[in-house]
Protein backbone atom coordinates (compact mmCIF):
# COMPACT_ATOMS: atom_id res chain seq x y z
CA UNK A 1 0.00 0.00 0.00
CA UNK A 2 1.42 3.40 -1.05
CA UNK A 3 0.65 5.90 1.70
CA UNK A 4 0.07 9.74 0.45
CA UNK A 5 3.42 12.11 1.22
CA UNK A 6 2.43 15.85 2.18
CA UNK A 7 4.80 17.76 -0.43
CA UNK A 8 5.76 20.70 1.29
CA UNK A 9 7.73 19.90 5.02
CA UNK A 10 9.26 22.08 7.86
CA UNK A 11 12.13 19.64 9.24
CA UNK A 12 13.88 20.05 12.24
CA UNK A 13 17.89 20.54 11.94
CA UNK A 14 19.95 19.76 14.58
CA UNK A 15 23.10 20.09 12.51
CA UNK A 16 24.42 20.51 9.13
CA UNK A 17 25.98 16.96 8.99
CA UNK A 18 22.52 15.32 10.02
CA UNK A 19 20.70 17.16 7.07
CA UNK A 20 22.86 16.26 4.20
CA UNK A 21 21.56 12.58 3.47
CA UNK A 22 18.11 12.96 5.18
CA UNK A 23 17.37 16.19 2.58
CA UNK A 24 18.71 14.07 -0.35
CA UNK A 25 16.47 11.12 0.51
CA UNK A 26 13.32 13.26 1.06
CA UNK A 27 13.63 15.29 -2.46
CA UNK A 28 14.34 11.97 -3.97
CA UNK A 29 10.56 11.48 -3.27
CA UNK A 30 9.52 14.87 -4.31
CA UNK A 31 9.27 16.45 -1.04
CA UNK A 32 10.06 20.54 -1.17
CA UNK A 33 11.62 20.62 2.33
CA UNK A 34 12.33 24.14 4.54
CA UNK A 35 15.03 23.44 7.39
CA UNK A 36 14.08 24.54 10.77
CA UNK A 37 17.22 25.35 13.14
CA UNK A 38 15.68 25.35 16.52
CA UNK A 39 18.21 24.22 18.88
CA UNK A 40 17.83 25.66 22.66
CA UNK A 41 20.03 22.27 23.63
CA UNK A 42 23.19 23.30 22.01
CA UNK A 43 25.66 24.82 24.24
CA UNK A 44 27.90 26.76 25.19
CA UNK A 45 27.55 29.79 23.05
CA UNK A 46 30.63 29.23 21.01
CA UNK A 47 29.33 25.39 19.93
CA UNK A 48 25.85 26.78 19.00
CA UNK A 49 27.59 29.70 17.14
CA UNK A 50 29.82 27.23 15.05
CA UNK A 51 26.91 24.66 14.11
CA UNK A 52 24.74 27.71 12.91
CA UNK A 53 27.12 28.86 10.72
CA UNK A 54 27.97 25.17 9.59
CA UNK A 55 24.43 24.97 8.40
CA UNK A 56 24.80 28.51 6.79
CA UNK A 57 28.09 27.07 4.45
CA UNK A 58 26.05 24.37 3.39
CA UNK A 59 23.42 26.31 2.62
CA UNK A 60 26.24 28.25 -0.21
CA UNK A 61 26.38 24.82 -1.72
CA UNK A 62 22.48 23.89 -1.59
CA UNK A 63 19.35 26.58 -2.49
CA UNK A 64 17.46 25.00 0.45
CA UNK A 65 15.37 27.78 2.52
CA UNK A 66 16.19 27.64 5.98
CA UNK A 67 14.41 29.42 9.21
CA UNK A 68 16.74 30.44 11.60
CA UNK A 69 16.24 30.65 15.16
CA UNK A 70 19.12 32.47 16.18
CA UNK A 71 18.67 33.21 19.97
CA UNK A 72 21.25 31.32 22.67
CA UNK A 73 18.68 29.17 23.99
CA UNK A 74 20.42 28.55 27.47
CA UNK A 75 17.81 29.83 29.49
CA UNK A 76 14.76 27.89 27.61
CA UNK A 77 16.89 24.99 27.93
CA UNK A 78 17.52 24.99 31.73
CA UNK A 79 13.44 25.95 32.14
CA UNK A 80 12.46 22.95 30.17
CA UNK A 81 14.86 19.99 30.84
CA UNK A 82 15.50 18.23 33.62
CA UNK A 83 19.08 17.57 33.68
CA UNK A 84 18.34 14.45 35.62
CA UNK A 85 18.81 11.05 33.95
CA UNK A 86 16.63 9.32 32.40
CA UNK A 87 14.69 11.87 31.51
CA UNK A 88 16.84 14.92 29.96
CA UNK A 89 17.42 13.66 26.27
CA UNK A 90 13.58 12.92 26.25
CA UNK A 91 12.92 16.66 27.51
CA UNK A 92 14.96 17.78 25.18
CA UNK A 93 13.78 15.98 22.25
CA UNK A 94 9.56 16.98 23.33
CA UNK A 95 11.56 20.91 23.64
CA UNK A 96 12.48 20.54 19.83
CA UNK A 97 10.28 18.86 17.85
CA UNK A 98 7.28 20.19 19.68
CA UNK A 99 8.00 23.73 18.61
CA UNK A 100 9.21 22.52 15.24
CA UNK A 101 5.30 20.87 14.99
CA UNK A 102 3.39 24.31 16.34
CA UNK A 103 5.82 26.67 13.80
CA UNK A 104 4.65 23.98 11.25
CA UNK A 105 1.11 24.24 11.69
CA UNK A 106 1.17 28.16 12.20
CA UNK A 107 2.80 29.01 9.20
CA UNK A 108 1.07 26.39 6.68
CA UNK A 109 2.99 23.76 6.27
CA UNK A 110 1.53 20.56 5.34
CA UNK A 111 3.81 17.99 7.56
CA UNK A 112 6.82 17.95 9.54
CA UNK A 113 10.12 15.84 10.72
CA UNK A 114 13.40 15.86 12.62
CA UNK A 115 16.61 15.18 11.35
CA UNK A 116 16.96 13.54 15.45
CA UNK A 117 15.52 10.59 13.22
CA UNK A 118 18.48 10.01 11.43
CA UNK A 119 21.09 9.85 13.98
CA UNK A 120 22.09 6.48 15.21
CA UNK A 121 23.41 7.62 18.50
CA UNK A 122 19.95 9.30 19.80
CA UNK A 123 16.63 7.20 21.31
CA UNK A 124 15.07 6.70 17.81
CA UNK A 125 11.91 5.32 19.32
CA UNK A 126 11.18 7.84 21.70
CA UNK A 127 11.59 10.74 19.30
CA UNK A 128 9.15 9.02 17.11
CA UNK A 129 6.71 8.90 19.88
CA UNK A 130 7.00 12.17 20.93
CA UNK A 131 6.77 13.58 17.21
CA UNK A 132 3.67 11.23 17.07
CA UNK A 133 2.37 13.05 20.24
CA UNK A 134 3.19 16.61 18.88
CA UNK A 135 1.30 16.17 15.16
CA UNK A 136 -1.77 14.85 17.20
CA UNK A 137 -1.92 17.97 19.66
CA UNK A 138 -1.25 20.24 16.52
CA UNK A 139 -3.40 18.56 14.15
CA UNK A 140 -0.48 18.18 11.80
CA UNK A 141 0.89 15.12 9.52
CA UNK A 142 4.70 13.92 11.02
CA UNK A 143 6.60 12.81 8.27
CA UNK A 144 8.09 9.33 9.86
CA UNK A 145 11.46 8.19 8.28
CA UNK A 146 13.58 5.63 10.03
CA UNK A 147 17.09 7.15 7.79
CA UNK A 148 19.63 5.63 10.30
CA UNK A 149 21.19 3.27 7.45
CA UNK A 150 22.02 6.94 5.78
CA UNK A 151 24.28 7.59 8.49
CA UNK A 152 27.89 7.12 6.96
CA UNK A 153 26.81 8.49 3.63
CA UNK A 154 25.59 12.05 5.37
CA UNK A 155 29.10 11.88 7.02
CA UNK A 156 30.41 11.67 3.61
CA UNK A 157 28.66 14.60 2.42
CA UNK A 158 29.82 16.53 5.15
CA UNK A 159 32.96 15.63 4.96
CA UNK A 160 33.50 16.87 0.62
CA UNK A 161 31.31 19.63 1.81
CA UNK A 162 34.16 20.42 4.35
CA UNK A 163 31.53 21.31 7.21
CA UNK A 164 32.14 21.06 10.72
CA UNK A 165 31.10 17.85 11.96
CA UNK A 166 30.79 18.00 16.24
CA UNK A 167 31.77 15.75 18.51
CA UNK A 168 29.25 15.69 20.78
CA UNK A 169 25.51 15.53 21.41
CA UNK A 170 24.92 19.04 22.26
CA UNK A 171 24.11 19.93 25.81
CA UNK A 172 26.87 20.98 28.42
CA UNK A 173 25.64 17.61 30.15
CA UNK A 174 26.46 15.52 26.88
CA UNK A 175 29.85 18.03 26.57
CA UNK A 176 31.09 16.58 29.37
CA UNK A 177 29.79 13.09 29.25
CA UNK A 178 32.27 13.39 25.74
CA UNK A 179 35.75 14.56 26.97
CA UNK A 180 35.20 13.49 30.98
CA UNK A 181 38.17 10.87 30.48
CA UNK A 182 40.32 12.16 27.53
CA UNK A 183 41.93 14.80 29.95
CA UNK A 184 43.50 12.81 32.84
CA UNK A 185 45.75 15.31 34.28
CA UNK A 186 44.94 18.99 34.78
CA UNK A 187 48.08 20.58 35.93
CA UNK A 188 51.92 19.77 34.17
CA UNK A 189 53.49 18.84 37.44
CA UNK A 190 50.86 15.58 37.20
CA UNK A 191 51.89 14.73 33.82
CA UNK A 192 55.41 14.87 34.57
CA UNK A 193 54.78 12.50 36.88
CA UNK A 194 53.29 10.28 34.98
CA UNK A 195 56.16 10.85 31.86
CA UNK A 196 59.12 10.20 33.97
CA UNK A 197 59.80 6.90 35.69
CA UNK A 198 62.30 9.22 37.93
CA UNK A 199 58.93 11.51 38.83
CA UNK A 200 56.86 8.54 39.83
CA UNK A 201 55.52 7.07 36.78
CA UNK A 202 55.63 5.94 33.38
CA UNK A 203 52.02 6.41 32.11
CA UNK A 204 52.20 9.12 29.46
CA UNK A 205 49.63 11.84 29.47
CA UNK A 206 46.50 10.82 27.40
CA UNK A 207 45.22 14.67 26.76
Amino acid sequence: MVHAVSRDLLLHVCCACCLCAPLEAFRQEGIEVTGYFYNPNIHPLLEFRRRLKALRVFQESDSIQIIYCEDYGLRDYLKNVNFEEPNRCKDCYILRTTETARYAKENGFSSFSSTLLFSIHQNHEQVRTICEEAAARYDIRFEYRDYRHLSQKSHEIAKKKMLYQQSYCGCIFSEYERYKDTTRFLYKKDAAEKEDPALGGSERCCC
